[in-house]
This record gives C-alpha cells, structure tokens and sequence, in this order.
C-alpha cells in the first residue's frame, strides 16, 4: 500500500512501476502519477507494457532511472537522460493516442507533479 502522510497528492509518484493493472489501479486512485521507465523497451515485459497501455495518460510520468534500468539493446550499459526519447517511442507504441498529444499530456503531467 502506498505510504500516508509522506506528500499531498499531487505530488505523488510511483517510481518506476512494474506492477499489476489492480496495484496501479489503486495509487492512481490515490492522485499518483505512474512512472514509465526502460522496462516497456522489453517484449518481454508484457503485464508492464499491458498496464501502461490501459492507464489513463494523464495518470503517466516518463522516466528513465538513469544510470539505473537500462533499456533494450543497451543492457549492460549505464541508463542515460537521453533516451528518454526511447522510452517515449515505446510508450507511443502502445497507445492509441497520437504522440503529440502523449507528449502534451506527459509534458503537462510533468508540470503539475513538480510544480514548475
């Protein structure tokens, strides 16, 4: 269960989630924005991919744990900043919607979670 009283809830986060659809479900209930990192690169990495698919957009977070969770085809190597893009492009890959508006709904999502 998430933690009470560590933050209000528009600044709460689930840090690169990998859970199931029924987990999730219950911290975007609770106001948390779901972190999408290096793991959607993975075919292999279904019930993740699954999730981040049905979620509602404006429940996502782009994230790249860099130097942590390296992507596809770069494991073995530090995560970087930069692909962010790659995890971006898989993230579009699964949703129905077109890439601008992910990348407005993140870029939003951003904003109010950090307050910028």
């Amino acid at each position: 269960a998430p933690a009470r009283g560590l933050a209000d809830a528009d600044t709460r986060q689930a840090h690169g989630f990998a859970g199931s659809l029924q987990q999730v479900e219950r911290f975007v209930r609770l106001g948390y924005k779901i972190g999408v990192g290096g793991t959607i690169t993975y075919p292999r990495a279904s019930k993740t991919r699954d999730v981040m698919a049905r979620l509602p957009l404006d429940a996502l977070l782009l994230e790249t744990d860099a130097p942590d969770m390296p992507l596809k085809g770069f494991q073995g190597q530090p995560n970087r900043p930069e692909q962010a893009a790659r995890v971006f492009d898989a993230l579009c890959e699964l949703r129905p919607e077109p890439a601008e508006v992910i990348a407005d709904t993140l870029y939003r999502n951003t904003i109010t979670l950090f307050r910028l």
